[in-house]
């Protein structure tokens, strides 16, 4: 219709070049037909700017002439622009689509009338967009065929590529061996190009590498690969291990060229030099391994061959040499009156002295160099720093004020690396050695927040300025005199230097050194000048000195008592520089190694003052500031100010007059404060109560100890651990001192358990004293409601912890007279909402019951303390920082601190140290191998997953996968009591060695008449027993989490004979049971944690056991659970740690402790 060739010839080369660039990024957003008849046609469209912004264009068109009649656009150069011609572009190709767009809007018909058309030039005017309308339909059904084409091609390869839809490809690993080839290049600067070459155990000839990064990513990702017309599979497993290595070292290091495509730029990779030289260091180190066993063969001249490294092709192995290469370092003396030192540094190669042109020398952590095909290592004191710089040594010249330097100090250290030849040529001159210490005089200036020093260096009266644009020739001959030529020492001015002056900037003209950061500074003065005043002399400005503040703190420290049964008084003077400062501050400083403290901005300028723009600064003495935060966290000091402050009696326990020795701190301590101290501690005895008569129980010695000792604390207002063994009557011990506080009508009390006692307690409570008004808040939540309002009308709440969590808003409106947390391991966790609900309570007094107050971390400790007694081991982070950051010695003595602390406070007995008359338990351990069908399912999950945690490891960090290493455990675990635990399928006979054991096992037992509980932490494991158990008609009992009977159940085991076997879920019924109608325990499977396994023995080794108790753990060998028994021995010593200080504190899981889990 149009010619657009014609009409393209109306705009400039470059309008046209933009306009197309315009129309090929699809920047004409739309455009639309404004006018058509026979001899003329107007088009608007709409083009995006070069700044995101739209012109409207319009173009009119003679049809006849193809020529434009007129144009315009509202960019600015307004016709013929460069968004016209984009439209006329877009016209070109969308004329046709905009006509039938046109026609579609419009009634034709009457626009031909409109335009007086005659017959003839109608029908001309109709068919223009009749042909307009058929291209287009045209147009349309080629696209939409051209569409459909593109879209069968890719899925139809997506289809056959992708592994989502086929069937997952079974590969064979290869074995192989590789060949790296390399090629030097000429440039010293260029990379080092490689190739691989693989030898195959089935292929005669080596097979090249064609694609070296397609190879590499296949190895990777374990992925096939074509090469030579054949389907490959290969991994870093396919080579032997010293090969691996090095594969793994290419892998890693080598980089590729981009938009590469002839075959032979394929085939390389390419290494820069130091990790070349890495390689090859590393194929030293495993050669000479493998060399010293005999094992490879010689290469002419007795030069062994590196295996698998060739130069340019395979017919040039790489040798090495055993023997090192060695420095020779040959000295040239010009005698006057140039009088220079020359120094010629060479190389001792297999006999032969070679210049460093004549090698290829890899300056790397492990140097070497190559000569003519053979690779030599350098001796182990020579590393990559020695390579630097020997062609500047080699160019240098020393001149005659250096001799000193050079003979006196460099000569010594130089024969340490390297031989020296020609020593007879310094014999023409005297040399004179520094027998001083090197002084240096630091000037300093102070203006506008700018810090400017100049350094010089002393030498017995000879000074020299640091900066070597200041040395002028007299000062060089300083150094030279009649007698010889002192030694200038070098190496020490450079330390000073690298010591002084770390970040500043330098000014290599006047020689000055500037810091412009007031941190730095403050902490050149703080830090940087008390490091160095014994070598430095340093000229401060007053201006500077001024700023501050040297501490010299004196404390006087004063306790006395006050007329409240509770609480003391702390009576604090400070005089010196601290005065006001918080305690927090000077934590943060000890932590962090930050020697001082800005006190206050500048005020106005004054000539005093002039210049300044840092804070006043206090300077500390960390050490002796480190001591006085220590003691004063102790008493709860928070400010460091004159006045006085009152405390909890509590915090006094640990502070006595010996800690301030060595402080500057006067200490002084009351005599009524004293003996209440003592009487804290348990020096100083105190009238004890008498049992009440309402206790139907006869107390054992050991137990009226314990009362007697929980009444102590109460009455001075202190909370305690209450942690004996498992049986030995924690609950009666909390029961008889509830009934003192009942015959003093003290108040309700609150007890919290674990959801299993909550009706135990109850029972107990009605057993030892019926008086007691005890009431279980359980139910639904209006219920328990209703219960905790009749506070009045009992003498204890019962709760659990869960419980106490939902109803806290209703509890912490009260005032307890007693708060007893029962297996108080469950606000082990300071974060837990267990542990932030119970200390919201408010109460008089705390106890707590626990057998095992640490189970695993030393920080358990903490969140107890914080509950009976907030403050008393500081806040957790300075718990952590003292007690569980610190190793070796200061961790040993701190935790000596820490029972002393913690030990008024805590009373803990053991069985046999207190029950001489309860029989002992025998602990049996029973070991299997694995059946054959464990054997198997073992070993593969155990090597899968394996592989799959260590990928998880290295892409997300062995923190962020704890839950997915301890399913995987969990799984081992369950493969060594029963497959069918882990498949979740019916047992068969034979599939588990340890299930036909126990089954042995308890035959015997029933056989010799022992009732036995079973103790499992897998519920299904326990159905499968019990399944068993009910076809053999064996009578037995079964308690897990779900059981709601559990009193019901104890009793009718204790006292019915016929029942023989008790299974029990290791988590319901591991504590809270007395279970003493049994003699034996059998731990089916295995516990992280050892203290949970005693706490369910000790169910049935208690008080009023008589008879011998026999426990059994059962362990597969060569397993998980053998290495959890292990770990078991290790975790046992972490309570005696706190309580009496003995083994190790127990460490969590790392990520090689995983890996030792899962070897098979």
């Amino acid at each position: 219709m149009l010619n657009f060739r014609k009409l393209k010839q109306d705009f400039s080369s470059s309008i046209l070049k933009e306009g197309r660039d315009f129309f090929d990024n699809s920047k004409v957003v739309s455009a639309k037909l404004l006018h058509l008849d026979n001899k003329t046609i107007r088009v608007s469209g709409r083009v995006l700017g070069q700044y995101e912004n739209y012109y409207e264009s319009e173009i009119e068109i003679d049809r006849a002439e193809c020529e434009t009649i007129d144009s315009n656009c509202d960019c600015p150069y307004n016709y013929d622009c460069q968004h016209i011609a984009a439209l006329i572009f877009f016209l070109e190709q969308n004329l046709d689509q905009i006509m039938v767009a046109y026609s579609k809007e419009t009634d034709l018909e009457d626009i031909a009338e409109e335009h007086d058309l005659d017959e003839k030039e109608k029908e001309q005017f109709l068919e223009k967009f009749k042909e307009a309308e058929d291209k287009e339909s045209q147009r349309q059904e080629e696209h939409f065929q051209k569409q459909i084409l593109q879209e069968y091609v890719s899925a139809s390869e997506m289809l056959a590529d992708s592994p989502f839809f086929r069937s997952e490809e079974k590969r064979f690993v290869e074995r192989a061996e590789f060949a790296l080839i390399f090629s030097y290049p000429k440039k010293q600067t260029s990379a080092i190009e490689i190739q691989v070459v693989l030898r195959l155990p089935y292929r005669s000839k080596p097979l090249h590498v064609p694609n070296l990064r397609k190879f590499f990513e296949a190895l990777r990702y374990q992925e096939t690969i074509f090469m030579g017309g054949k389907k490959f599979a290969f991994s870093l497993s396919s080579f032997d291990q010293e090969q691996h290595e090095i594969m793994r070292m290419i892998m890693d290091t080598t980089f590729f060229p981009e938009n590469v495509s002839s075959e032979k730029a394929l085939r390389i990779g390419y290494l820069n030099r130091e990790f070349f030289g890495m390689i090859l260091a590393r194929e030293f180190e495993l050669a000479e391994q493998s060399l010293s066993k005999g094992g490879f063969s010689h290469h002419e001249d007795d030069f062994p061959t590196l295996p698998g490294v060739f130069e340019e092709s395979l017919e040039s192995p790489l040798r090495f040499a055993i023997a090192p290469a060695l420095f020779r370092f040959a000295l040239e003396y010009i005698p006057p009156p140039t009088s220079k030192i020359l120094i010629n540094p060479k190389l001792l190669v297999d006999g032969k002295e070679l210049t460093l042109e004549d090698i290829r020398l890899f300056k790397c952590a492990k140097p070497g160099l190559l000569h003519e095909g053979v690779y030599f290592r350098f001796p182990a004191q020579i590393n990559r720093l020695h390579l630097q710089n020997l062609e500047s040594i080699r160019d240098m010249t020393i001149p005659e004020p250096l001799f000193g330097s050079f003979v006196e100090n460099a000569m010594p250290e130089l024969s340490q690396f390297a031989e020296v030849s020609n020593r007879d040529a310094l014999t023409g001159f005297v040399t004179l050695p520094f027998v001083g210490d090197v002084k240096a005089i630091c000037d300093l200036s102070y203006l506008n927040g700018e810090l400017e020093a100049t350094i010089h260096f002393d030498y017995d009266g000879i000074r020299v300025p640091a900066a070597k644009s200041q040395l002028s020739y007299d000062d060089l001959n300083a150094f030279s005199s009649s007698e010889g030529v002192l030694a200038r020492n070098l190496v020490e001015e450079k330390e000073i230097l690298e010591d002084l002056f770390q970040d500043f900037l330098y000014g290599s003209e006047q020689g000055i050194y500037i810091s412009k950061s007031d941190k730095k500074i403050v902490e050149f003065m703080t830090d940087t000048i008390p490091r160095n005043k014994e070598r430095v002399q340093f000229n401060c400005p007053q201006n500077l000195l001024d700023q501050f503040i040297y501490d010299k703190t004196e404390f006087k420290l004063h306790l006395s008592h006050i007329d409240k049964v509770n609480a003391y008084e702390i009576q604090l003077t400070v005089s010196g520089a601290l005065k006001g400062i918080k305690l927090d501050q000077l934590w943060e400083c000890i932590a962090s190694k930050k020697a001082f403290i800005e006190l206050e901005k500048p005020k106005a300028k004054s000539k005093k003052n002039e210049g300044s723009k840092i804070s006043k600064i206090l300077v500390l003495d960390l050490e002796r500031a480190a001591g006085i935060v220590q003691v004063f966290d102790e008493l709860g000091i928070i400010t460091l100010e004159d006045g006085k402050l009152e405390r909890p009696l509590w915090s006094l326990a640990s502070i006595d007059s010996s800690q301030f020795e060595g402080l500057p701190v006067t200490f002084s301590i009351s005599k009524q404060l004293i003996e209440i101290r003592k009487q804290m501690v348990g020096e100083k005895k105190l009238a004890a109560s008498p049992i009440p008569k309402e206790i139907n129980a006869t107390l054992r010695s050991y137990q009226t100890e314990g009362v007697k000792w929980l009444e102590r604390l109460r009455m001075m207002y202190l909370g305690g651990i209450l942690a004996d063994d498992m049986g030995l009557g924690k609950t009666l011990q909390a029961i008889v001192a509830l009934s003192q506080m009942h015959k003093k009508k003290k108040g309700c009390a609150l007890i919290v358990c674990p959801t299993s006692l909550l009706y135990n307690w109850k029972e107990e409570c009605s057993k030892f004293n019926p008086k007691l008004q005890v009431v279980v808040v359980d139910g639904i939540p209006s219920n328990r409601k209703k219960l905790i309002q009749q506070i009045g009308n009992c003498d204890a709440f019962v709760t659990s912890y869960t419980l106490l969590q939902k109803d806290i808003e209703h509890y912490k409106t009260i005032n307890f007279s007693y708060v007893i947390l029962d297996e108080a391991q469950h606000i082990k966790n300071r974060g837990t909402r267990n542990a932030r609900s119970v200390k919201m309570v408010r109460a008089e007094h705390r106890l707590i019951l626990s057998g095992t107050p640490i189970e695993n971390s030393l920080d358990e400790l903490w969140s107890l303390f914080d509950f009976l007694m907030p403050g008393f081991l500081s806040t957790y982070e300075r718990f952590v920082e003292k007690y569980i950051r610190v190793s070796g010695e200061k961790q040993k003595k701190n935790l000596e601190y820490l029972k002393r602390k913690v030990a008024p406070f805590i009373m803990r007995r053991m069985k046999n140290d207190v029950l001489k008359d309860l029989p002992p338990v025998s602990e049996n351990i029973y070991h299997c191998q694995l059946s054959d069908v464990q054997q198997e399912l073992y070993r593969s999950y155990a090597e899968s997953a394996r592989n799959e945690l260590s990928k998880l490891v290295e892409r997300d960090g062995f923190d962020r996968v704890q839950i997915h290493v301890l399913a995987t455990l969990t799984r081992l675990k369950q493969i060594c009591c029963h497959p069918a635990i882990f498949a979740k399928e019916k047992p068969e006979v034979g599939d588990s060695a340890k299930y036909e054991m126990l089954q042995e096992l308890l035959q015997t037992l029933m056989e010799g008449g022992h009732k036995t509980v079973i103790f499992s932490q897998y519920t299904r494991m326990l159905q499968i027993m019990r399944e068993d158990l009910e076809q053999r008609g064996i009578r037995f009992l079964y308690l897990d989490g779900s059981s709601k009977n559990r009193l019901e159940l104890v009793k009718q085991f204790n006292e019915d004979s016929s029942i023989y076997v008790f299974l029990v879920s290791l988590k319901a019924g591991g504590t809270g049971l007395n279970l003493i109608g049994a003699d034996t325990v059998i731990h089916y499977d295995m516990w992280w944690n050892p203290a949970v396994e005693s706490q369910a023995t000790d169910r049935v080794h208690r008080i009023g056991q008589k008879k011998s108790v026999s426990a059994y753990k059962l362990i597969t060998l060569g397993t998980i659970e053998e290495k959890i028994a292990e770990m078991q021995n290790r975790k046992k010593g972490l309570v005696k740690k706190v309580i009496s200080c003995d083994d190790e504190a127990i460490s969590k899981l790392t990520w090689e402790d995983v890996l030792e889990l899962l070897q098979t």
